[in-house]
């Protein structure tokens, strides 16, 4: 057989791929079903339900006036959303599509309103008193629109200027972890703002990188060496900073960083003249759409969404279609052969595979503590971190006190408290910055320790498995005694290339599938422990992200401290020196009360379990679907026989069918799973 060839490098192609993998998935849970396979189908069709509709989401983010609406509207190829020179946008706004343009308003009491499309920048920005007055009272806007872009099930999220307000700034920042990708809007004519370099350097996690494409924006107006020089530039410092920031998150000799910097290469930043591109599209010019550099923006963005980040949910419906198409056919096996067998052969076999399903149950039990023992040891290991955090967030706090420049004029009664205020602020700003590095130095070490586990948990895969082929083998005839000849196994023997059905379940081992209990992604190992997508995707997202437990840490801080300073009738730098102390003094006396009040370790302890229980949760649902719908193929047989029932020719061709059919798919799949696996794994095991 030809082994097939995947592209879905394109919006197109990856919505075909899934699509088929999808109608295969739906025949499947029919088969299932037609079966008695409950367990199976329901499980299958959570999985259609799940991954029918999904769509990307991509934000745009970055200060404000640096062109990011504008860049929307040119991805767009039309004026959608409002653009102008002012700091405009106030909300969040979603465009996705449709036939017919509206708006849906969505307030932050719960209620929502549908408005005419040309209205929509007296709800979302901050154009007039009375918009900005509106937009206050907005969570989300949502833009219908009828554009060739979202009709690709692409959402576009056009997110207010970061450092335009810091609320904004915050709802901008917690979608991050949850988008599928970012464009970072960079201006060419003031690259790299204090605020862009702060964001890379502290507010970003190390694990953003790879979803964000960096757009440098107004090309155009600079010689062609220039930009060359600009985007090299920025490509310099942006790689500069984030490894950096890597290096302190994992350690500098760690193998999750050899992974990181491998994996993550060069930032991608490309220089694009978006107002160009926008002209370009409306008039259908191609000559100035090619000098506006967008065409190859849009394919990058194109292919980070559908290669890289679209490979994880193929991989997830291949791995569906694997383990369901292979316990399909593992339930025909068992059913054509066992009622070819004499009743007290079959009671004997089926003791014996009610046995079998048992200790496995018993293994899996055994590995559940031996996971709790995994988390015991990482929380183990955080505990030196956990030990000093207090410690380092208040030594980072009497830094800036000691650091913090002061005059006499200063203390003067009349900027005193503005004085205060700012100082406030910086250690505000610089504790955050700390802890979201710790929080992200606890976040890398339980991914890693979830990857480690996730390979030692192969082990118990590989012995599921072969459990199962043991109960195959169990059920199997000799040709003599089957007037089929195996019908069946032959069949699956020729289509997918193994050695029969007794191979099926061991062939998981040998085509290279690994984590098939586990979402079939546990082959990234080490990759595993470096992206946050990942390990919520293969666990269940049943945790914060490291900027979530960096906010809970903090959530009691004030914006001000209080007290009042007598400093008035001391020599300047005595005077200077006072009020330093009387600050070290409330602040210590808050961090004292935050200690209290908000239990940090607590909250990492349930970080760190919740991560591993999604391991459990994972490892339970998939061997629970397969030995609960074996055991009920198993008990049907039982009653049969004791029925002493026999199966009809026209039963046997159906479920000949049925298993040809499954064996066509699983074929085609393994050879997908080895196309995904290619573009997924690291390569180092």
């Amino acid at each position: 057989m030809e082994q097939q060839t995947y592209d879905f490098g394109s919006y197109a192609s990856f919505r075909d791929t899934v699509n088929e993998l999808i109608d295969s998935l739906e025949q499947l849970r029919e088969y299932a079903s037609s079966l008695q396979l409950d367990n199976t189908a329901k499980s299958i069709g959570d999985v259609i339900a799940k991954n029918a509709g999904e769509h990307f989401e991509v934000a745009i983010v970055g200060e404000f006036k640096r062109g990011k609406s504008t860049l929307i509207n040119a991805i767009l190829g039309q004026e959608v959303l409002p653009a102008d020179v002012l700091p405009a946008t106030a909300t969040l706004n979603r465009v996705t599509y449709s036939k017919d343009p509206y708006v849906v308003v969505e307030y932050k009491d719960g209620s929502s309103e549908k408005v005419d499309i040309n209205h929509l920048a007296d709800y979302v920005t901050k154009l007039s008193f009375e918009s900005e007055k509106k937009a206050e009272t907005v969570k989300e806007a949502t833009v219908y629109y009828d554009t060739d872009f979202c009709k690709n099930h692409v959402d576009i999220i056009d997110t207010p200027g970061l450092n335009d307000d810091e609320q904004m700034t915050n709802v901008t920042m917690s979608i991050l972890p949850e988008i599928d990708a970012a464009v970072f809007v960079i201006s060419a004519n003031s690259p790299f703002s204090q605020f862009e370099k702060e964001f890379l350097e502290n507010k970003m996690l190390t694990s953003d990188l790879g979803r964000i494409i960096f757009a440098v924006n107004c090309f155009g107006t600079f010689s062609k060496e220039d930009e060359d020089r600009i985007v090299e530039t920025v490509e310099k410092r942006i790689c500069s900073y984030v490894m950096d920031k890597a290096k302190k998150v994992m350690g500098e000799n760690s193998k999750e960083f050899a992974v990181y910097k491998r994996k993550i290469g060069k930032p991608k930043v490309i220089g694009v003249y978006a107002k160009k591109a926008l002209m370009a599209k409306e008039a259908h010019d191609d000559a100035m759409l090619a000098e506006s550099n967008f065409p190859k923006f849009e394919s990058v963005l194109e292919t980070m969404l559908t290669k890289e980040r679209g490979s994880i949910t193929l991989q997830i419906l291949a791995n569906k279609i694997i383990s369901s198409g292979s316990e399909i056919i593992n339930s025909i096996v068992i059913h054509e052969n066992a009622l070819v067998m004499e009743t007290d052969e079959f009671m004997e076999k089926y003791q014996l595979a009610i046995e079998e399903i048992e200790e496995i149950r018993t293994k899996k039990r055994e590995e559940f503590v031996r996971i709790n023992n995994a988390a015991n040891k990482v929380f183990e290991q955080l505990q030196p971190i956990l030990d000093e955090y207090w410690v380092k967030i208040e030594e980072t706090a009497m830094q800036v006190i000691d650091d913090y420049q002061m005059c006499g004029d200063d203390l003067k009664r009349e900027k005193l408290k503005l004085v205060y205020e700012k100082l406030t602020q910086k250690i505000k700003e610089n504790i955050e910055n700390k802890a979201q590095l710790i929080c992200e130095q606890i976040q890398n070490d339980i991914n890693v320790g979830l990857s480690e586990e996730a390979v030692r948990l192969q082990s118990f895969q590989d012995e599921f498995f072969e459990s199962l082929n043991r109960i195959q083998e169990m059920f199997s005839v000799q040709a003599k005694h089957n007037r089929n000849g195996g019908a069946v196994d032959s069949i699956i023997g020729s289509v997918i290339g193994t050695g029969g059905i007794g191979g099926l379940f061991i062939g998981f081992r040998e085509a290279g599938i690994k984590g098939a209990l586990l979402g079939g992604l546990t082959g990234l190992t080490t990759w595993l422990a470096t992206s946050f997508l990942l390990v919520t995707t293969v666990v269940g997202g049943a945790f914060l992200t490291p900027a979530g437990l960096c906010i809970l840490a903090f959530a009691g801080f004030a914006g001000t401290f209080t007290g009042k300073f007598a400093v008035d009738k001391l020599l300047v730098q005595e005077r200077i020196d006072k009020f330093k102390v009387n600050v070290k003094a409330n602040v210590k006396k808050q961090f004292h009360e935050m200690r209290i009040n908000s239990d940090f370790t607590e909250s990492v302890r349930q970080q760190v379990y919740n991560s591993f229980a999604g391991l459990k949760n994972q490892i339970e649902q998939e061997t629970e679907i397969i030995l609960k719908d074996t055991q009920k193929t198993l008990d049907n047989l039982n009653e049969v026989k004791q029925q002493k029932k026999t199966m009809s020719d026209n039963e046997k061709i159906r479920l000949q069918s049925i298993a040809e059919n499954v064996g066509g798919m699983l074929a085609e799949t393994y050879n997908l799973h080895k196309s995904l696996t290619e573009i997924l794994s690291d390569d180092y095991e």
